[in-house]
């Protein structure tokens, strides 16, 4: 066996991932919160509601989170290069990050038209929120139904079923706040009730931003656990010990591990490599679910020739 051996698994960067196996239903819920939008605005200037205002511009960044994914998606698909070995499959986490910052935006300027309208409530059209409202809250049963089945598998459409959540709480919301004011008369209800659909973006804005960076920083991916990986590796017969472990994620449901495994001396001279290498392979795969994964054997001592970057 030569002075080191190195194995990598290449399934194809350009491979489909989690989120454009779903290209089709997000674009199905692209186009319901298109009308959606249309009819709340409308709704909105007949009504005379800032809260139908907000659900509507809620829907808006929403939606064009929706499109960013999509296109994000496409981007992921094509062939890795000369110059991006990687292709495009960050493309959908900066999506969620634009997504992010946009959906922060659409927060704070709610909030600040919700406390002029405290202060200076206008006369709004109770009937015409509901009836608009209900609108809303079909058409996001439906998206929730198309995106249900693919919001464990991608960021982006956990972040499409999460904004289409809030969507449908949003606009219930506003059904209460129109019957409120159809029943009272009540006109700073409606303030209220935008103001709460800025609060409803604000949280999960945060839990969506919290992932995403930790993609970006090459974090371990949640649900792995690094100490258990490597005893996992370690335990492959003829391995004395594995280092400069890394566990990262290229995007949202393609994990990436590489490792330097120390052989013992006996499967060094035995040429037990291609066997060595197969076991550690299956693990990942198989245990972990970690298909794009890169070993390099190594003899008893090699590591101490190793920068100190390799020592984990």
């Amino acid at each position: 066996m030569g002075h080191s051996h190195s194995h990598s698994h290449d399934h194809g960067v350009g491979e489909q991932t989690a989120t454009g196996a779903h290209r089709g239903r997000l674009l199905i819920v692209f186009f319901i919160y298109l009308l959606i939008i249309l009819a709340e605005l409308i709704g909105a200037w007949w009504a005379n509601s800032l809260a139908l205002v907000a659900e509507a511009m809620h829907m808006t960044v929403d939606s064009s989170g929706i499109l960013i994914a999509l296109i994000a998606a496409w981007l992921a698909t094509r062939k890795a290069s000369p110059r991006r070995t990687y292709g495009w499959m960050r493309a959908e986490i900066i999506a969620v990050l634009i997504n992010c910052f946009l959906l922060l935006g659409v927060g704070v300027f709610i909030a600040y038209e919700a406390v002029d309208r405290w202060i200076n409530p206008p006369q709004v059209h109770g009937v015409g929120v509901i009836g608009f409202a209900v609108v809303g809250v079909i058409g996001s049963a439906v998206s929730l139904f198309l995106l249900a089945g693919g919001q464990k598998e991608s960021l982006n459409v956990k972040a499409a079923f999460l904004e289409v959540m809030s969507d449908g709480i949003g606009a219930a919301g506003i059904i209460l706040s129109g019957v409120l004011n159809v029943a009272f008369g009540w006109n700073r209800i409606d303030a209220i009730a935008a103001a709460a659909v800025g609060l409803i973006i604000l949280p999960r804005t945060f839990v969506l931003l919290k992932k995403a960076v930790n993609i970006i920083m090459q974090g371990v991916p949640e649900g792995m656990n690094v100490k258990e990986i490597r005893a996992s590796l370690a335990a492959a017969k003829g391995v004395d010990a594995i280092h400069s472990l890394h566990v990262w994620a290229l995007t949202s449901g393609v994990p990436v591990l590489s490792a330097h495994v120390r052989v013992s001396e006996q499967a060094w001279v035995d040429g037990s490599g291609p066997r060595i290498l197969d076991e550690l392979t299956h693990t990942a795969q198989h245990q972990w679910g970690i298909d794009h994964c890169t070993f390099q054997l190594e003899e008893p001592g090699h590591e101490h020739h190793e920068a100190a970057m390799h020592a984990n």
